[in-house]
């Protein structure tokens, strides 16, 4: 878990910069870094970039503390994530420097930022939506590695998965279904069941097919209209607990089925099943059937398979976006070093033939120290050999951005399918008792390690 805070730095930047650099709280600074800046210059980095636009007044710089539980992360697991934050929170355009201690019982990174863009000259726009978006992508990161969150009240409105039925207009139908789902597995006969359609707000029309309308819902709905598996027929043969009547292929093994059999099971031990039957669980079986069947779903060895790919897929994706990344912030460093060598080097070479040395030195101070880090940064990157064309550098960066966006597309589309489809197998394997059985399975392994 990772708590988070930002504050503006008004008058004591360099303080601030110097504190976070200490050397006896960062293992000796081997967990410092910086973006856009060297660490040890980035006080006259940050007031050059302001310098230029004139901005120089309100703001300073902003200061980001991210916090982890004691014991819940290593150093540079820790420092990892922070750089990943101060990347995804400044977008590249801010200058930044980075700082894990781990002097104290916690693990904690603080991140001062400039508070002028050294790209377009904006300024960051420091606000509670920008907190929200700063926690939101903590937890998402704190996640990513495998650490815990803050547990925040859940929506009390739709889903995610809701609101893109309703994006489809299937939202009426996505309901019944899931209505009808769980009160097949609650009735005993027909007549209950109809009985407890009428207690979910349901208005029923009967006829050759059958038909609900719920509260709100303008016409009715017919359940063959659902699939195969909602005709009046196949529905009273759920009720019964008996075998699918194949319509489809007669290769298609239905979980629904074999879910609604497991609670007719249960059912059979009134006490047990009352304890199982929360509110919570009968809704999370209900939405486990509806997404099954919404996603033609219906045999477990698919259902696997397709959590797999989707799985192996995700990772592709977030490994590529990642080496994206790496990339484009050694790019910024490349041309941030390349352009400040450039446009300092002549006042560093004319200190060669000035007579008063000691005087330009303190005249041109700020520019020598940038000059100094730019030139160590530049040898040290390229090896002493000639660095590349700034316009080469922005060629491939636009490149490279242009390939990112379009993977964030499948990266954010991956994600969410790989959080339904495994939460939807967790909970299939929860209704049909599969992980108490896979469970059973470790621990005899375990104990006969053991012995």
């Amino acid at each position: 878990m990772a708590i988070t805070k930002i504050h503006p730095i008004t008058t004591t930047l360099t303080k601030a910069l110097n504190y976070i650099q200490n050397p006896k709280k960062t293992d000796g600074t081997l967990l410092v870094d910086g973006y856009g800046c060297v660490p040890e210059t980035a006080y006259q980095q940050f007031m050059r970039t302001k310098e230029k636009v004139d901005k120089k007044d309100g703001y300073l710089a902003f200061h980001l503390i991210q916090s982890f539980s004691p014991g819940e992360v290593d150093y540079e697991t820790a420092h990892k994530i922070g750089i990943e934050l101060a990347d995804k929170v400044f977008k590249g355009r801010f200058q930044y420097v980075i700082a894990t201690h781990i002097d104290r019982g916690n693990v904690h990174n603080h991140i001062i930022a400039n508070s002028v863009s050294f790209k377009d000259f904006g300024k960051y726009n420091s606000s509670p939506n920008s907190y929200y978006f700063i926690r939101r992508t903590s937890d998402m990161l704190c996640k990513e590695y495998g650490l815990s969150v803050v547990a925040e009240p859940k929506d009390k409105g739709k889903s995610h998965y809701e609101h893109s039925l309703d994006k489809k207009g299937q939202s009426w139908k996505s309901l019944l279904r899931q209505n009808i789902d769980r009160c097949i597995i609650k009735a005993r006969d027909w007549d209950e069941f109809l009985l407890l359609m009428q207690r979910e707000k349901y208005e029923i029309k009967s006829g050759k097919y059958i038909s609900f309308r719920a509260e709100g819902q303008e016409r009715f709905t017919r359940s063959k209209t659902l699939g195969a598996d909602y005709t009046e027929e196949q529905i009273r043969n759920r009720i019964a607990g008996g075998k699918r009547i194949e319509i489809e292929s007669s290769q298609r093994v239905s979980l629904i089925i074999d879910i609604e059999n497991a609670m007719k099971e249960r059912q059979k031990n009134p006490e047990a099943y009352r304890q199982w039957a929360t509110v919570q669980n009968i809704k999370t079986m209900a939405n486990t059937l509806n997404f099954l069947t919404e996603h033609n779903l219906l045999d477990y060895n698919k259902l696997s398979e397709k959590t797999e790919a989707t799985r192996e897929s995700y990772n592709s994706t977030r490994t590529r976006i990642k080496e994206i990344e790496k990339r484009l912030k050694t790019i910024d460093e490349e041309i941030h070093n390349i352009d400040s060598y450039r446009k300092t080097k002549p006042i560093a070479d004319k200190l060669e033939t000035v007579v008063f040395k000691e005087r330009y030195r303190k005249e041109h101070e700020a520019d020598l120290i940038i000059f100094g880090a730019a030139e160590k940064y530049l040898k040290k990157r390229f090896n002493g050999g000639k660095a590349p064309l700034i316009k080469d550098l922005r060629a491939e960066q636009k490149a490279l951005l242009a390939e990112k966006d379009k993977l964030y597309e499948s990266y954010y589309s991956e994600k969410s399918e790989l959080s339904e489809l495994q939460a939807t197998m967790k909970n299939v394997d929860m209704i049909l008792g599969r992980d108490k059985a896979q469970e059973q399975e470790r621990s005899k392994k375990r104990m006969g390690e053991l012995e």
